[in-house]
Parts: C-alpha cells; structure tokens; sequence
C-alpha cells in the first residue's frame, strides 16, 4: 500500500518507559491498520525540545509534559494546540543532589542553584511548584519590586550533563521523573533528597496546527484521529490485565530498569479509559491555576491565557481561572 505523506506524522516522545504504549503501536501495527505512518523523534531534552520543535515544524505530534504545553501557550506560542491526553496520573519528580552534596532535604535549596534541560521544560517549572509548597515566593512576578527568584537556574540539556552539575558542584539540584533517575540513585551515581508530585495529568498530546481542525467524520477521518483511536488502543491493551507480563516485559526490554522498579511504577501509572482523545477541563485548569500562582504565567497574562485556553481543543471554562 502506498501511504501518502499526509498521513505521516513525525512524533517527538521523551525515552522513558511512559513512550512504551507509542512504540508498541508502532512494532505491533497498531498504526499500520489505521493507515498512519508514525516517525519517532527521540527528544530527551524533554517537554522543552518538543515545543521548540512544534514551532519550527521539525514535529507534528508532541506527547509532552502537560505543564510545559501551557506554559508554552502562555508565552503565546500559537504553532500548537493540545489535542488529548496520553498519561491521566500524575508526574512524580525525584530532586536529586550529588552524592556528595552538602543538602539533605529540599528546605536548603532555597537560593541554590537548579540544573534544568531548557527554560520552559519540566525541570525548569516544578522547582516553582516546590518553592511555592516551601513558601519561597515573595512577589508575584518578576516585574513585582518585591519579587525574589527562589533559584538560579543552569541549562544543562541533558539528563547526562544535569547528574554531571550536581556531583561537579555547578549546580544543587536537579528534578527529573522518579523511575528514570532510580537507577542513579540505586548505584550512588547522584542522591535523592525528596520528591514532589504536581496534582495534573502527567502528559498531554499537542498538535501541530496544521494538522488541524480533527474531522472524525467516517469517510474524511483526518490524520490525527486515526492517530489518536489507534494510540488509545495501544495504550488500553499496554495496561490489560490479560498483557501484564508482556508488558513488563517490554518496559524492561527497551528501557533496562530493574524488574521491581517497573512493576511499582506499572502498579501506578494510568493510561486514559475513555480515550487519547479526550481532554480534561479540570485537569488543565488546576494546573494553569497552579502556573498562574507560582509566577510561570506572568501576572497581566491571565485573559491572553485563558483566551488561548479557549482556543485550543477544549473550551475551558475561562471563569474559572478569574
């Protein structure tokens, strides 16, 4: 069969065990059937990278951080819409020092200096989310005369360079996904302090808007709805009962983390039920609520915000970020 360009999608992905549902749609066919051509693109600078990439077009699909797509939204980008949802629990960060390091809990971070991928990514808003749950946060804004950054931030790129910060000194701090640092901190490589867990679905799917708008309708189904129905079948078959050694056998395989390590992070982790489609307007409130209080949305940016919110794929309720 002859697929035509327009049904190639190139899919950045982080290469963590969360993109395993993405790879099994692509080696099991699951995309084949629905006539999709999926090219993945590795990002391991993260949420950061694929916005970047959504922007100057070298991607078409991003499964990202669902904080880092708003903040993205916030800055005005307009390149991309959120689409759905790929992973509804919520992230848990390991913040991780060097093995060394004079810290031993999160409290003497204050004023330090944080390793980060890129600004906008993850790693650069959730230290937010903890000074704000410290208290560290005076002044709302930095153009409030009262405010005071809680760090200063070092990027680093790479998840190899932010272990490398911590134990040269350069840096504090770092915070990356649990599971994905484990294995450093099981072979004393860099050393966990704490953890932290934002109250919002982990990851999103963002779209290219030229890809847009979805038309669901049975004889012109666009790309990225066939897209989406066949993710949300490889994401519902990842997490079947009946797959659960497969599936803990694929995450070991492609990611070569201990057998334990991968079934407490499967016993913990959820896939959408209703659908990658689908969207939660709860969901992306709390955390542009969340963004709004921690100084990542700018004060004066909340009606830009909420009128991007509105625009994109879901109609959020623009009261509820008064």
């Amino acid at each position: 069969m002859v697929v035509s360009t327009h049904n190639v999608l190139r899919v950045g992905f982080v290469p963590e065990h969360f993109s395993s549902p993405l790879h099994m749609a692509v080696e099991l066919g699951f995309f084949e059937k629905e006539g999709v051509v999926v090219e993945r693109v590795c990002c391991p600078s993260g949420t950061g990278e694929m916005t970047a990439k959504l922007l100057d077009g070298s991607l078409d699909v991003a499964i990202a951080l669902t904080e880092g797509l708003l903040a993205g939204i916030a800055k005005g980008h307009d390149a991309y819409k959120i689409v759905g949802t790929y992973v509804e629990s919520p992230l848990c960060w390991a913040i991780s020092v060097g093995q060394d390091s004079r810290h031993i809990d999160r409290k003497s971070l204050r004023n330090g200096t944080i390793g980060i991928s890129r600004i906008g990514s993850g790693s650069h808003i959730i230290p937010y989310v903890l000074a704000e749950q410290e208290g560290w946060l005076k002044g709302t804004s930095p153009a409030d005369p009262e405010y005071k950054a809680p760090f200063e931030f070092k990027v680093l790129n790479t998840f190899q360079n932010m272990r490398d910060s911590v134990n040269d000194g350069s840096s504090d701090a770092f915070l990356w996904e649990k599971f994905t640092t484990k294995p450093y901190h099981d072979s004393k490589e860099v050393r966990s302090v704490d953890v932290i867990t934002p109250p919002w679905p982990a990851f999103m799917i963002a779209a290219s808007t030229r890809h847009l708008p979805i038309s669901t309708d049975p004889n012109h189904q666009s790309v990225l709805a066939r897209f989406l129905r066949a993710l949300t079948k490889s994401t519902q078959a990842f997490v079947a009962p009946e797959n659960y050694e497969t599936s803990i056998a694929f995450v070991q395989e492609k990611m070569s983390y201990n057998l334990q390590d991968v079934k407490d992070w499967f016993k913990g982790v959820k896939y959408p039920e209703a659908g990658c489609d689908k969207i939660s307007e709860e969901a992306l409130v709390m955390c542009a609520k969340t963004l709004l209080e921690v100084g990542v949305i700018q004060k004066g940016q909340e009606a830009d915000v909420k009128e991007r919110l509105r625009t994109k794929y879901v109609d959020v309720n623009v009261a509820q970020l008064v």
